[in-house]
Order: structure tokens, then C-alpha cells, then sequence
């Protein structure tokens, strides 16, 4: 008992998971750059505005504040009001609070930052004296006078952070622009990337879909030839399946095969013994001299089973031959020999046959040399050309047989003596184009055939094919109905 091979279990995966999960890596790896490139982007501005836009919007918030100070302070000493000194402790506040952010921030100019702190601390301290002990209307002078002093140097200081702030932002701004065109050639660099991944992913994923498709196509035409193989096996999805049936339909189909080779061969062997047998008894009957003298009907009757064994006979030895060919058990005894002496005599025969039925046959050789041939399977082959063309041609008709020597044959095996090329013309009935495909195959004869008498196997031509091809060489048909056909046999020089 053989041991059965184990079965490798591997995951299946269909068409449509294949299709949907690749559509689906590429419309992420698409939207992974899109929202990379976004985020640099945003980044990128962020960073450039962060810094010293902050600390100029923070400078600029303790100028506005300082100021509402002021204009409450001299609001006090104009005229104080209750709600007065509540309002000045809100403004100070909040600039006391962007005060505490601008120290945080800007650590490399902390010595002025320091000089704004103690400068408003004064002015604070200052101010909220005023609102304690309030004064004399004869101090007013005097008073604005120390609250000037206080008041200006403070918002010099204020007005120069502010400036040292502009001009980063101001370049800043004129940056955008750039840094703007910069982010669109990295978004453009970053989409084409992905859209280069995502062919390329597309490629690959139809590559996987696509390459099984074709060995199944090119097993599916060797088949259709009669040939049969077995297609590999590289997928695990509905493909896989369909090319293990296939597989399986071209085993059958080879074994089957095989059953009608053998079949047709074992019959044609056991009826060689019986023709033979046949042939013995006509001649011993036609040509007896013990026996009774046969009447005339009786000799056509014994002479027509004589020559019905005989073509029975030769469509046993032809299907033979060619079942020996397409199982590459014929064996060919190749020789040199002079193409023109093996041919003479079979153009010879045909000639007096041709002449029976007022056919001009005309033979038009020119010299080849010497070939490697075999003569007795070209002589066939050949033979079987001539028999076609007096079968099809009618009375008064031409057959013109060529030998020429060509210097280069498309589709036969390279030689350096170039090949021969033989044509087998004649102003037959012709061949429906439909028939001329075919015309090589076994059994096949063209719809035309019921316009002449004689019957043939439709073995002829397959033969002919079959010992062309084994000589490195290829049979052609020219043909148009009504008027005649062209067989042309191509050879290695």
C-alpha cells in the first residue's frame, strides 16, 4: 500500500480578499503621506509663528495693559472715583500675568525682562500710594510729574521688547511663502512616492492575479494541440482550483487518449492477418488452374473484394503510421539521397495514371543535391500529394510538380545549404477556406469532397504533415475554390 503524500495546509485566500486588501494597503499608504506632508505642514508654520509671535502677542497685551493703567491713574488724579481703583487692579493684573509668561519664555533676555518687573513694581507701588493716603489738589503737579518719571522709561522698555519682537515675526511672515511652496513640493514628492508604491503594489497584486491566469491559457492551447500537460499549482484561491480541475480534465483526457491509440492499434494489427488472408483467397480463385473457369461477373466480383482489401489495407498501414508518429515510436532511417531520384519514379507513375484521364502533368525540377532523408517516408508522403491532386483534378486539367532550392524557408530547422522548397499544384476543384486549418488534421476531408467520386481516409495529408515535420521541415496549402490548390512541402537544404 503507497503511502498517501500529506497535505500541506496553508491558508486560503480568495480573488476578492487578494483585490479588496491591496486596493485597501494602497488607499492607506495614499492617506498615511497625504496626513504626514499635513502634519509637517502645520508643524512647520506652527513653529515658525510659536515662538515670537507668542512673546510679540504677549508684549503687545502688557503695552495695552500698562496704558489702561495709566489711564486710570490719571483719571485718580483728575478726579478719584470709588470703582477707580478696583479697575486699575484688574489691568495690572493681567499684566502681571504676561509678565510671569514673557519671563518664562524669553530665558535669553531676562535682564530686561527683570527691568520691566522692577520699573512697573515702582509705578505699582507708586499708584497704589496715591489710592492709600490720597493728596492735596496743590500736589497734583507734583505728582504727575513723578508718575511721568516712572511711567516713560517703562514704556520705553516695553516698546523696545516690542520691537525686538517684530522683526523675527515680520521675517518670519516673509517665510511663509516659502516655507508654504516648500511643503507643496514635499506634498507633491510624497504623493508621487505613494502613487509609485501604490502602482507598484497594483502591479505586483495583478502580476499574482494574472501570471496563473496565463499558464492556465497556454495548458488550455497545448491541450487544444493534443498535447497534454499538467498546469503548476502556485495560488491558493479560486484560480488554484479551477487549474487542479483542469489538471484533472487533462489527465483524463491523455488516458483516454492513450485508451484510443491502444485500441485502434490492437484493431489494426488483427486486421492485417484477415485482409491478408482476403488477398490470398482472391488471387488463389483468379488464379486457380484445378478449379472450375470463373465467368466474367465472377472474376469483377472476386477482383472488386481484391481491391476493396487493398485500400482497406493501406488505411490500416497509414493509421498505423501515424499513431507510431504522434507516440514518437516511428523510427526514421535517415540517408543522404538526391530528392530528384526519389521523386522521378513516383512523378513517373503518376504520369501514366494522369494520362488515363487526359491530365497534363508536368514535372519542373531543379537541382537540390543531396538531402538527409528518408526515402521510403518521403516517397509516401509525397505520394500522397500526387494521389489528391489526380483525385481532385478533373479531365483536361494540369498538375505542375516543383523542385526549387531556396536560400532561407520560414519554420523549417536552419541548414547551410538553405532548404528545397516542393510545390504540388493543381486546377482542382479547390478547398473552402473554412477547410484549409484543418485540412492536416486526422479524418478531416473538405466539404468539397462529394464533387469528385473517389473516397478517401483522410489520413493522407496528417501523414504528410507528420513525416515533414519529423524531417525539420513544414506542409502549406494555397487553395480557391474552382480554381485548384497549391501544396507546398518545405525541407532543410
Amino acid at each position: 500500500m503507497t503511502e498517501q503524500p500529506r497535505k500541506i495546509s496553508r491558508r486560503r485566500s480568495s480573488l476578492f480578499g487578494k483585490f479588496f486588501g491591496g486596493v485597501i494597503i494602497v488607499i492607506v499608504i495614499i492617506i498615511g503621506f497625504s496626513l504626514t506632508i499635513l502634519k509637517g505642514l502645520q508643524s512647520g508654520l506652527a513653529s515658525g509663528r510659536s515662538n515670537e509671535y507668542r512673546k510679540l502677542q504677549m508684549t503687545l497685551d502688557m503695552i495695552d495693559n500698562f496704558s489702561a493703567q495709566q489711564t486710570v491713574t490719571q483719571k485718580v488724579l483728575r478726579n478719584a472715583g470709588p470703582n477707580d481703583p478696583a479697575l486699575y487692579a484688574m489691568f495690572n493684573r493681567r499684566f502681571l500675568a504676561n509678565e510671569d509668561s514673557l519671563s518664562a519664555t524669553d530665558l535669553t533676555d531676562s535682564a530686561r525682562v527683570d527691568s520691566i518687573r522692577s520699573f512697573h513694581l515702582a509705578y505699582d507701588d507708586f499708584v497704589r500710594a496715591l489710592f492709600a493716603r490720597g493728596w492735596l489738589a496743590a500736589d497734583t503737579l507734583e505728582v504727575q510729574a513723578r508718575e511721568h518719571a516712572l511711567a516713560v522709561p517703562l514704556r520705553g522698555m516695553l516698546v523696545a521688547m516690542r520691537d525686538k519682537y517684530v522683526g523675527p515675526v515680520m521675517r518670519t511672515q516673509d517665510e511663509i511663502p516659502k516655507r508654504m511652496d516648500t511643503a507643496i513640493e514635499a506634498a507633491v514628492v510624497g504623493l508621487m512616492l505613494s502613487l509609485a508604491i501604490g502602482v507598484g503594489l497594483t502591479f505586483m497584486m495583478v502580476r499574482t492575479l494574472t501570471k496563473p491566469i496565463k499558464a492556465l491559457k497556454a495548458g488550455t492551447e497545448k491541450v487544444g494541440e493534443g498535447t497534454y500537460e499538467t498546469v503548476p499549482v502556485t495560488t491558493n484561491d479560486e484560480v488554484a482550483d479551477l487549474t487542479r480541475a483542469f489538471n484533472l480534465m487533462s489527465e483524463k483526457l491523455q488516458q483516454l487518449d492513450e485508451m484510443r491509440m491502444q485500441m485502434m492499434s490492437e484493431i489494426s494489427h488483427e486486421m492485417r492477418t484477415p485482409l491478408q488472408v482476403i488477398k490470398a483467397g482472391c488471387y488463389s480463385i483468379i488464379h486457380t488452374k484445378d478449379g472450375p473457369v470463373l465467368t466474367q461477373r465472377q472474376r469483377d466480383a472476386v477482383g472488386m473484394i481484391h481491391q476493396a482489401t487493398n485500400r482497406i489495407n493501406q488505411f490500416v498501414n497509414s493509421f498505423l503510421d501515424i499513431a507510431k508518429m504522434e507516440a514518437g515510436l516511428m523510427k526514421f532511417n535517415f540517408a543522404p539521397q538526391n530528392l530528384i531520384e526519389v521523386l522521378t519514379p513516383l512523378v513517373g507513375e503518376a504520369q501514366l495514371i494522369a494520362q488515363t484521364r487526359s491530365i497534363n502533368l508536368e514535372f519542373l525540377p531543379e537541382e537540390t543535391g543531396t538531402l538527409s532523408l528518408d526515402k521510403d517516408r518521403i516517397s509516401q508522403a509525397f505520394s500522397n500529394l500526387l494521389s489528391n491532386a489526380l483525385k481532385y483534378t478533373p479531365e483536361q486539367g494540369t498538375i505542375t510538380v516543383r523542385i526549387t532550392k531556396r536560400a532561407q524557408c520560414e519554420g523549417v530547422t536552419p541548414s547551410a545549404n538553405g532548404c528545397v522548397q516542393i510545390d504540388v499544384q493543381d486546377s482542382g476543384v479547390g478547398i473552402p477556406k473554412p477547410d484549409l486549418e484543418k485540412l492536416f488534421e486526422k479524418f478531416y476531408q473538405a466539404k468539397n469532397t462529394p464533387l469528385v467520386n473517389e473516397k478517401g481516409s483522410g489520413l493522407g495529408l496528417a501523414l504528410v504533415k507528420h513525416v515533414t515535420e519529423a524531417h525539420g521541415g513544414r506542409v502549406s496549402v494555397a487553395s480557391e475554390v474552382g480554381h485548384g490548390s497549391t501544396f507546398t512541402v518545405l525541407l532543410p537544404g
